[in-house]
Parts: structure tokens; C-alpha cells; sequence
């Protein structure tokens, strides 16, 4: 899990320690910027509602079963507090997607 480290002056041993925790925690990939959405039956499109979104970020799209891997489908838009991904169709069956937003 992330660890955030308060924006502070204080250079103290304490917060060094805090520091070199959070980016150690980076270091092995806790950056807690994924997340999960099943796309439903006859749905073409989902919009993710994350405050970790805005203009100039990424998402990728990771298919977690069989269903969702045959289907093509890409971030079509990010806004503040949004990302929208939509597909070029409907799913037969749920299908299960992962997330992961990269970026500044």
C-alpha cells in the first residue's frame, strides 16, 4: 500500500523516515493508482469516477478473463475526476477490466 508523507519543513529523523518508506513502498510498485470495473452485458462504454484522474494522464486497460480479452477497447476520454473507456462493442457476458493511470 501507498504510503503518503506529509508536505512539511521538518527535516527531522522522524520524517526521513517517512520519506524513505513512501519511496521505498514506489520502488516496489505500491503507488496505489489501479483499480478494477466490470464492463456489463450490452454496455459499450463505462465512465470510472477517481479524483486521481486529469488532462495529460494515462490509463491503460488490462483484460482479466477470456471475454474481456476479445474485445477492443481504449481510454476515450480524462477529465478531472473521470476517465471514460469505451469499446467497439457490447459484451456478450460481464467482463472484468483492470486500470492502471500513469502520468503527471
Amino acid at each position: 500500500m501507498a504510503n503518503f508523507v506529509m508536505q512539511t519543513s521538518s527535516n527531522g529523523e522522524g520524517q526521513m523516515l517517512r520519506i524513505c518508506a513512501a519511496v521505498n513502498a514506489a520502488l516496489r510498485g505500491e503507488t496505489a493508482n489501479t483499480g478494477k470495473f466490470t464492463l456489463t452485458t450490452n454496455q459499450s462504454s463505462i465512465t470510472i469516477q477517481d479524483q486521481r484522474c486529469r488532462a495529460g494522464r494515462l490509463a491503460l486497460l488490462i483484460p482479466l478473463d477470456a471475454e474481456s480479452a476479445s474485445l477492443t477497447g481504449w481510454l476515450s476520454d480524462m477529465t478531472r475526476d473521470e476517465m471514460t473507456f469505451s469499446f467497439t462493442s457490447a459484451p456478450a457476458t460481464d467482463c472484468k477490466f483492470g486500470w492502471v493511470i500513469v502520468g503527471d
